[in-house]
C-alpha cells in the first residue's frame, strides 16, 4: 500500500536554484526517503552536454537523483560524470529517460554533466535525498512508455518497508502547454507543464511492503512519453 501523502510542490526551472517541499507538506511519518531539495536545467537546444547542480543544501551521505532527458535523432550514447550510476534508461522513438544515482561524498562539485555522442534537445532535473540506504538506495524500479493517451506507470512489488516512491514522466509534447492532472494521492516535486516538452517527478512514501499503485495523469498527451516508478529505500535513520 502507499501511504497517501503529498509532499508539495518544489518547481525550479534554472540550474542550481534549489528549493524544497514548501511549510505545510505532509510529514514523512514511515521513516522513509526525505526530499531535501530540487533543481531543474531548462531545455538545450542541439547540445552535446547537459549539467545539472544539486546547489548549497548538499550534504556528504545524501543521495542525489538524476533525471536526464533527451529528444530526437536516433539512441546517443550517453556518458554520466564519474560516481553516478543508472537506474534505468527508457526510450519512446522521440522521448529518452535515464535515471541515475549518486552517493554525495566530501568536497564533491555541486555541478555534474552529462555528455551525449552527438547532439540532442537535453532538459533535466536533479532531486536531493537525505535518510537513504547507503550503497544500495534502489529497491525496485520499471516502466510504462506510450505514444498517446494518459499517462500512467506501473505498479512494482516493493522488498522493504517505508520506501520513497518517485514516478518520473516525460513527454515529447512541445507546443502549448497540456497540463497534466496529477494522480490525487501525490503531489509533483517537479512539474514542467510549459512548452517546451513538458515532464514530471512525483512522491509519496510506501507504508509497507508489497505493491505500490499505478499511476495515472488523467489528461491526454498527443505525443509519446515514458512514465517509470523508482522505490527508494530508506537508511538506517
Amino acid at each position: 500500500m502507499i501511504k497517501r501523502a503529498l509532499m508539495g510542490a518544489a518547481a525550479v526551472f534554472v540550474v542550481a536554484c534549489n528549493s524544497g517541499p514548501p511549510p505545510g507538506s505532509a510529514t514523512n511519518t514511515v521513516g522513509g526517503a526525505d526530499v531535501v531539495s530540487t533543481a531543474q536545467a531548462p531545455m538545450a537546444k542541439r547540445t552535446t552536454s547537459l549539467s545539472l547542480d544539486w546547489g548549497k543544501k548538499a550534504q556528504a551521505g545524501q543521495v542525489a537523483i538524476a533525471d536526464v532527458i533527451t529528444y530526437s535523432g536516433p539512441k546517443i550514447t550517453i556518458t554520466a560524470p564519474d560516481g553516478w550510476q543508472l537506474i534505468r534508461d527508457d526510450s519512446t522513438p522521440t522521448t529518452r529517460q535515464s535515471l541515475y544515482w549518486h552517493a554525495i561524498q566530501a568536497n564533491d562539485p555541486s555541478t555534474s554533466t552529462w555528455n551525449f555522442s552527438v547532439p540532442v534537445d537535453a532538459q533535466g532535473a536533479i532531486v536531493l535525498l537525505s535518510n537513504v540506504a547507503a550503497g544500495t538506495p534502489v529497491d525496485m524500479s520499471n516502466v510504462q512508455t506510450g505514444n498517446g493517451g494518459a499517462v500512467k506507470s506501473l505498479p512494482m512489488t516493493t522488498t522493504v518497508d517505508g520506501n520513497l516512491i518517485l514516478i518520473f514522466a516525460a513527454t515529447d509534447f512541445s507546443n502549448a502547454p497540456l497540463q497534466a492532472q496529477t494522480p490525487g494521492d501525490m503531489t509533483a516535486v517537479v512539474a514542467q507543464e510549459k512548452k517546451p516538452n513538458q515532464y514530471w517527478i512525483l512522491a509519496t512514501w510506501q507504508s509497507q511492503t508489497g505493491a505500490t499503485e499505478d499511476t495515472d495523469f488523467e489528461f491526454p498527451q498527443l505525443f509519446h512519453w515514458v512514465a517509470a516508478q523508482v522505490a527508494i529505500k530508506h537508511g538506517s535513520h
